[in-house]
């Protein structure tokens, strides 16, 4: 079965997931996010001219350059910026175009896209696949989150955060802690770490917010916080969203925090020089203490260019793909 990410001769044609993805593509994205990385210093500002109206699957097509449809609320200018700075167009999509309440509007908006490429984001998981596998001629698709299921770009930021503090991750322990099952990130920087021979990764959390299947994926899951940080080069503290996890799955944040929460103290049982990656916001006193929290706005600083950077990679990677 041929990987939907990939055509007939093994070049990448969607970004979905970085399950499956070959070994030299995420090398090729690190690299070329490496290289806008280098030039953005002298760079020139540019203005984000995001089309002010709509785009439907029945409109007019767009004439050159490459359109960039963005179907995503969050994240909108970062990227319109990217597609103005690689001389693409980004052009907003309507939002009932892509919502997951409204029939399967999904399929048939990509299926009546113009060439380009699709910067998708959706709250069910696989809408990625789904996407591709409707998507007319010509059509990329970028995820930018499907569910709980991927989202790839964040991950390679933490991937390569990693690359810069260490240059070498086939010696390093990686831990994850918090909720691995409802994050996309998760599972994509899980993936991405093992296809680049990270040889130990870790997670640590309540059972119910770990997903089946770790062993398969070359994760071992610790009995706790301290056996999880033991020794960690890197620490990657996950979001925990109380609001929308069920008492069930999470009796209260306060049980979460004094189990799984991140302390200095707690923090003493990894290496003294561990990195520690947060994946987006963090609430102070639920999956940090204060202290660790207050050290963390130049770390997701850093990542936030780290992920901008990727966003140049695979949208000028995609673009480049599309007639």
């Amino acid at each position: 079965m041929l990987n939907p990410q990939l055509d007939r001769r093994g070049e990448l044609i969607h970004l979905l997931t970085t399950e499956g993805l070959p070994k030299r593509h995420v090398q090729r994205l690190l690299d070329d996010a490496r290289g806008y990385a280098r030039s953005a210093d002298t760079a020139p500002t540019l203005s984000v001219p995001v089309s002010p109206t709509s785009f439907s699957a029945t409109s007019d097509a767009i004439a050159a350059p490459c359109p960039v449809f963005l179907s995503l609320a969050d994240d909108r200018e970062a990227y319109a910026a990217c597609a103005t700075r690689l001389s693409l167009l980004p052009v907003v999509l309507d939002a009932q175009a892509v919502d997951p309440h409204a029939g399967d509007p999904l399929a048939q908006t990509v299926a009546g896209l113009q060439p380009g490429v699709l910067v998708l984001r959706h709250a069910a998981s696989g809408a990625a696949h789904c996407a591709a596998a409707h998507a007319a001629p010509g059509l990329r698709i970028l995820n930018a989150g499907d569910g709980s299921h991927a989202d790839p770009l964040p991950a390679l930021a933490l991937v390569q955060a990693m690359l810069n503090a260490r240059q070498d991750l086939t010696n390093l322990a990686v831990t994850l802690v918090g909720d691995v099952r409802h994050c996309g990130v998760a599972r994509s920087v899980i993936h991405a770490m093992t296809t680049l021979g990270v040889p130990e990764v870790r997670v640590v959390a309540p059972r119910t917010l770990l997903p089946e299947g770790l062993p398969q994926l070359g994760v071992r899951e610790c009995g706790s916080l301290y056996e999880g940080l033991l020794d960690a080069d890197v620490i990657i503290v996950l979001p925990l969203k109380v609001e929308q996890i069920s008492g069930a799955l999470l009796p209260s944040a306060r049980e979460y925090a004094h189990g799984y929460g991140l302390t200095p103290a707690a923090l003493a049982a990894a290496k003294p020089d561990a990195l520690l990656l947060p994946v987006g916001a963090l609430t102070p006193g639920v999956e940090v203490d204060g202290d660790v929290a207050a050290s963390l706005p130049p770390v997701q600083a850093q990542l936030a260019d780290l992920e901008q950077h990727l966003r140049l990679a695979a949208l000028s990677l995609l673009a480049g793909d599309a007639p």
